[in-house]
């Protein structure tokens, strides 16, 4: 591995990364770059492509809600060959669902500098745009130096059981567990370590800096007892069919679960086709011979399809949940089975992009146990 340090002045880490991005397009080696961006009142953030690096002044490289996965952004960005390279600021989430969709042709990455952020959660988009500009202020503050959570408003419940608080893996890893109130180190990716420190007369360093391990460490640790404590929970209320047919009882159908995951990516969903489509007749047909039918219907069916097909390259990153308006514990639904789908198959999404997710994999005897001889 190797790493660069970045020098941090007055204690201003914003003021350090906004001015690492803006050497990466004053330099030419980015020609765009893709950054969270405040509104200009200020209640929400908005991922932003920046051309120009006055543009970056406002900037919040260390965003404190998110109000879209930004992997999906890149799969706008990448479908089609582009001139020209983007640096892209990704918290965790966001970079593993980015390579997750590589994996499936639906990021391009090679025409992009990944940029990941360390990650200490976010705060959801309504509670960020009811904080006052004070308590904002003091979010991006706790965020950037490691203590996450404000006086009165807690992270999202995925932040708080997320156990990849690190984009390992990234072009630019932004090191800021564990880093000096001085200085922040870049770990940089074989792909464009060199070519950076030649545009940017960074010097190269080897090995991991020190106390990143073992503040990552904690910080995991920490997170995967909360993690078992809430999901422990939401197991018990959900233990059987009948209560996870009560839980998802209050779905309308609107798919909003299904438009913000950055996993489902079909162009095409079945459920927005002709197949569920029925016809009046069927749905009279139904009543009848149940005597009672919940409408809207399927979506039971639904929820099961899309863990099916994508329990195993979730990222966890929350959103499907904050998009409900029914507030359905949908993350928590993908977290518990889908976590234990990626326990079974051993695989982690968007971990390693040389590593095949298991459904597009064929194993002749996968999960088969095979009997010992006699």
């Amino acid at each position: 591995m190797r790493h660069a340090t970045l020098k941090v002045d007055g204690g201003d880490r914003i003021g350090a990364l906004r001015g690492f991005l803006s050497q990466l397009l004053s330099s030419e080696f980015v020609q765009a770059v893709l950054v969270p961006k405040p509104l200009a009142d200020g209640d929400g953030v908005v991922q932003s492509l920046i051309t120009d690096p006055q543009e970056l002044s406002d900037t919040l490289p260390i965003a404190p809600t998110m109000p879209v996965q930004s992997a999906q952004i890149l799969s706008e960005l990448t479908r089609t060959p582009v001139e020209g390279r983007i640096a892209a600021v990704l918290k965790p989430c966001e970079f593993r669902g980015a390579v997750e969709l590589s994996k499936f042709l639906q990021v391009n990455l090679e025409n992009v500098l990944t940029i990941g952020v360390d990650c200490l959660g976010t705060y959801s988009v309504t509670d960020y745009a009811q904080m006052s500009a004070e308590e904002r202020a003091s979010a991006v503050l706790g965020l950037a130096e490691g203590t996450p959570e404000s006086k009165t408003t807690a992270i999202r419940e995925a932040c708080q059981m997320c156990r990849h608080p690190s984009s390992n893996g990234a072009d630019v890893c932004v090191g800021l567990l564990g880093a000096s109130a001085d200085s922040i180190p870049l770990m940089l990716g074989d792909r464009f370590a060199d070519q950076l420190a030649d545009a940017l007369s960074l010097e190269l360093l080897d090995g991991e800096p020190s106390g990143r391990t073992a503040a990552i460490d904690t910080l995991v640790a920490q997170r995967t007892d909360r993690r078992k404590e809430l999901l422990d929970s939401f197991a018990a209320e959900t233990g059987n069919l009948d209560a996870l047919v009560q839980t998802l009882s209050t779905c309308i159908g609107c798919h909003n679960c299904m438009t913000v995951c950055p996993i489902c990516y079909c162009k095409e969903c079945v459920f927005d086709s002709a197949v569920f489509e029925h016809r009046p007749d069927q749905f009279l047909s139904w009543a009848k011979r149940k005597g009672v039918l919940r409408v809207p219907t399927d979506t039971l069916m639904f929820h099961l399809t899309r863990l099916s097909h994508m329990g195993t390259s979730c990222v966890g990153c929350g959103l499907c949940e904050s998009a409900c308006p029914s507030d359905i514990p949908v993350s928590s639904l993908f977290s518990l089975i889908g976590g234990k789908l990626q326990e079974t198959f051993e695989y982690v999404p968007g971990e390693d992009a040389t590593v095949d997710p298991p459904v597009a994999s064929f194993k002749e005897e996968e999960l088969v146990e095979i009997a010992p001889n006699e």
